[in-house]
C-alpha cells in the first residue's frame, strides 16, 4: 500500500452551470490522475436548469472524495467562492485548483503541481494549456487560442507575485485565468481573497490581486490543463454589456484593493499597465454595444459608479476615437502632398514638358 501520509492534500473546485455534458470527461481525466496523496473534488451546482446537479451526485471520480454543494443560480463567482469556502472550512494546507466544468488535465498534471508547490513551499504555481476544440468550424473561427496561452518568455525563478507581474507584462504574458494555477491553501486563507460576485472576467481581478499578495511565485513551461473551445462559452461569445460591466468592475476593484492594502509604489506602473489593458479591453466591447445597451447598463449603476463609468470608460473611449481619426487626418494630408510633390516633380521633368510640346498640336486639333 502506498503510504501517503506526508502527501499534501489537493482541492479541485469545480463551478457548473448546465454543464452535465461536459462532466464525465473531466471526472475521467481526474480519476487517471498518477497523483496517490488525498484528493477531493468539491463540485458547487450553480441553479442548473438541466441535469447538472444529478450527474455531478451519480459521478464516480476514482480516488477522490467528492463533496457536491447546491446553490441558487448567481454566476460563476459565487459559485468559486461557495467551493472555496468549503476548503477553508475543511482545510488549512494543501493545494487549491480551479476547474471549469468543460476542463481536463494531463494525467500527471496534479503530480506535477503537488511535487512543485511543495518543493519550493510556493504561493502559487502558474503553467500552461492547450485547446481542444470541439469541431473544425470553432478552429478555423478562433485559430488565436492555438497560440495564446503560451507565454514568449522564460521564467524559472522563483519570484515575490509583483516581481512576477513586472516579468510577465514586458513580454504580454500575462495570463490570469485561475485555471492555470494551483493556489497555497495557507495562502488563499491568510489572504482572504475572493471572487467578485456577479462580474464576469473575474479571473482577472482574483488573480491580479493574488499576486500583489503572494510572496512565492513560480511558472513552469508545461501544459498540463486542457482548455475545450466550444460554442456558447464566455471564451467564444460575442461582445455584450457584460463583459464591459466585467472589466469596469475589475478597474474599480483593483483601485479599492490596491488603497486598502497599501500597495507600494514600486508596483504602482505595473498595476497602471494592468489596469490600462482592462481599460482598452472594456472600450473595445463598449464601442460595439448600441447607445441604448450602454445606457440601460450604466443606469443600473449607482450614481458614484456612474462618474466612474463616464470618466474611465466614456471619456477614454472618445479620446481614442479622436485619436484614430486625428491619425486619419494626418495620414491624408500626408498622402494628398506626397501625391502633389510627384505630380509637381513629374511636370516639371524634361520628359513630360517634351510629350506636351509633341502632343501640343493634337490636343489643340482635338480639343484636349
Amino acid at each position: 500500500m502506498t503510504d501517503n501520509s506526508n502527501q499534501s492534500g489537493i482541492y479541485i473546485v469545480v463551478p457548473g452551470y448546465n454543464a452535465s455534458p461536459y462532466l464525465e470527461d473531466l471526472a475521467h481525466s481526474l480519476s487517471r490522475q498518477t497523483y496517490t496523496g488525498p484528493k477531493t473534488v468539491v463540485f458547487v451546482n450553480d441553479g442548473s436548469s438541466d441535469d447538472t446537479l444529478q450527474v455531478m451526485e451519480s459521478l464516480e471520480v476514482d480516488g477522490f472524495q467528492k463533496h457536491v454543494i447546491a446553490i441558487e443560480h448567481a454566476g460563476v463567482s459565487a459559485t468559486r467562492n461557495a467551493g472555496l469556502s468549503w476548503v477553508f472550512n475543511n482545510a488549512n494546507d494543501g493545494y487549491v485548483l480551479f476547474l471549469d466544468a468543460d476542463d481536463m488535465l494531463e494525467d500527471n498534471a496534479i503530480q506535477i503541481i503537488a511535487e512543485g508547490m511543495k518543493l519550493d513551499d510556493l504561493d502559487i504555481l502558474a503553467y500552461s494549456t492547450h485547446p481542444f476544440y470541439e469541431n473544425r468550424d470553432l478552429e478555423r473561427q478562433f485559430p488565436t487560442f492555438k497560440t495564446y496561452y503560451r507565454r514568449s518568455g522564460s521564467y524559472p525563478e522563483i519570484l515575490t507575485g509583483p516581481d512576477y507581474l513586472s516579468a510577465v507584462l514586458p513580454n504580454s504574458d500575462f495570463r490570469p485565468s485561475v485555471c492555470l494555477q494551483a493556489f497555497s491553501v495557507s495562502f488563499l486563507k491568510q489572504s482572504s481573497l475572493s471572487f467578485l460576485p456577479g462580474i464576469i472576467h473575474e479571473d482577472n481581478l482574483f488573480s491580479f490581486e493574488a499576486l500583489l499578495l503572494a510572496n512565492k511565485v513560480r511558472y513552469i513551461d508545461k501544459e498540463l490543463h486542457i482548455r475545450r473551445v466550444r460554442a456558447g462559452s464566455i471564451m467564444t461569445a460575442s461582445a455584450k454589456a457584460a463583459s464591459l460591466d466585467g472589466y469596469f468592475h475589475c478597474i474599480t476593484e483593483a483601485i479599492n484593493f490596491m488603497n486598502r492594502n497599501h500597495i507600494g509604489s514600486a508596483s504602482s506602473k505595473d498595476c497602471a499597465a494592468v489596469i490600462d489593458m482592462w481599460q482598452n479591453a472594456a472600450i473595445d466591447h463598449y464601442n460595439v454595444l448600441s447607445k441604448a445597451q450602454i445606457e440601460e447598463l450604466k443606469s443600473s449603476y449607482e450614481t458614484s459608479e456612474q462618474v466612474l463609468f463616464t470618466t474611465l470608460i466614456q471619456q477614454r473611449a472618445q479620446e481614442r476615437e479622436d485619436h484614430r481619426l486625428e491619425i486619419e487626418r494626418k495620414s491624408s494630408e500626408a498622402q494628398a502632398r506626397a501625391e502633389t510633390a510627384v505630380r509637381s516633380q513629374f511636370e516639371n521633368s524634361l520628359s513630360y514638358r517634351l510629350g506636351r510640346a509633341i502632343t501640343a498640336i493634337p490636343r489643340k486639333v482635338f480639343g484636349r
